[in-house]
This record gives structure tokens, sequence and C-alpha cells, in this order.
């Protein structure tokens, strides 16, 4: 399988903050199961490897599959599953 980061940076009324962005990701227990939790191991560009708890969900309308993982410090990523 293959995963595509989302870009969840977004401002409005101000100006962009310089925030780190998520550049690979891997799974650990992962499975096609709608509400399912995983590990979700991200590589940042400031060269940290963050540990994020990881829900996975699928549309209902378009059946596509995304994983959103999250942390103890709210440090976020979502991730699309590319079939």
């Amino acid at each position: 399988m293959e995963f595509k980061i989302r870009d969840t940076s977004w401002f409005k009324r101000r100006p962009p903050t310089k925030e780190i962005q998520p550049v690979t990701v891997t799974m650990s227990g992962l499975e096609l199961t709608n509400d399912h939790m995983c590990e979700m191991m991200a590589t940042y560009d400031d060269g940290n490897i963050y540990k994020l708890s990881a829900r996975v969900n699928q549309n209902p309308i378009t059946g596509k599959w995304t994983v959103h993982g999250i942390n103890h410090t709210g440090l976020s990523t979502l991730v699309d599953i590319v079939e």
C-alpha cells in the first residue's frame, strides 16, 4: 500500500507560520477495517520521528480510506491510502 500525506496547514486572516511537516509515514497493525486503531510512525522535516496513535476510517460515499494520527502534544498527520 502507498500512503499520500495530506497538507493540513491552513490560515485565515493571519500570516502563515512555519510548522514542521511530515515527510514519510509507516504503519504497524494497519487493517482496512473502519474505525480500526493502529500505530503510525511519522518522520518530519525537522529530522525527528514521532509515534502517533492512529485511527483508520473509510469514506462511506467514495469508499476511500484515510488514517489520522495524533500524539499527546497535539501533533497530527492525515494520510490517504492509495490502493
